[in-house]
């Protein structure tokens, strides 16, 4: 297995900006298939209040490159947050993890 950890500090959840005080997102790839698997990790300035539910999430990685994708809510104590991707993960390639 292969694994990537990209640092964020811009997030937008369901087109909503969030203010991130750390974030990381997660990504792996299984050594028997070309499909990734992702989460993300963040804890906010403020507390939100959200449901167990999908959301669309969009991060801006320190460099300013763009990631986007659908994630399901994992856990929340309202400053700290797990999402766990739901379906495939835009603007990362899976030939970025070399063999």
């Amino acid at each position: 297995m292969r694994h990537k950890s990209f640092r964020f500090a811009h997030l937008r959840l369901d087109g909503v900006p969030v203010a991130v005080h750390y974030g990381d997102l997660l990504v792996a790839q299984p050594d028997d298939t070309a499909a990734l698997d992702w989460e993300v990790v963040l804890t906010t300035m403020d507390e939100l209040a959200l449901e167990p539910a999908a959301y669309d999430m969009h991060l801006e990685i320190g460099d300013g490159r763009q990631m986007w994708g659908q994630a399901l809510l994992v856990r929340s104590d309202g400053r700290a947050h797990v999402f766990r991707g739901a379906m495939a993960i835009n603007g990362l390639a899976a030939d970025e993890f070399p063999v």
